[in-house]
């Protein structure tokens, strides 16, 4: 995911309006090798546009207190190729991959969705 935020660093810059925010979030996902320590785990929501973006899937994240969508800023022609739906366990501030029933209601959409859809760039 490193790769991506250094890749399409001013998308993300202009997504989190910060730069020194792009550079936090690449030294955190910058880990290649087998089970990573903790310092280098998911541990806000602002990771959830660098996955749609890196895998180019939609992401369904649910939690008690925030429940979002996030589709990928940058895709190919096609949209999004799957979904992956994640689940925040707020006490542990853990998060897990979780499967859904199929047709089940997803959450809204990211509420900065209709600013962001504008930047929306090519692979």
């Amino acid at each position: 995911m490193s790769f991506d935020l250094r890749h399409r660093m001013h998308v993300y810059e202009q997504l989190f309006s910060s730069v020194e925010r792009v550079t936090e979030l690449i030294i955190q996902t910058n880990w290649e090798e087998g089970s990573a320590p903790p310092k280098y785990w998911m541990n806000t929501p602002d990771h959830l546009y660098v996955i749609a973006n890196t895998f180019n899937i939609c992401v369904v994240f649910l939690a008690r207190t925030e429940s979002t969508t996030v589709l990928p800023l940058v895709s190919n022609m096609d949209g999004p190729s799957g979904t992956i739906f994640i689940g925040l366990i707020e006490e542990l501030q853990h998060f897990i991959q979780l499967q859904l029933v199929n047709g089940c209601p997803l959450p809204p959409l990211h509420v900065q969705w209709e600013y962001h859809r504008d930047m929306r760039v090519s692979s």
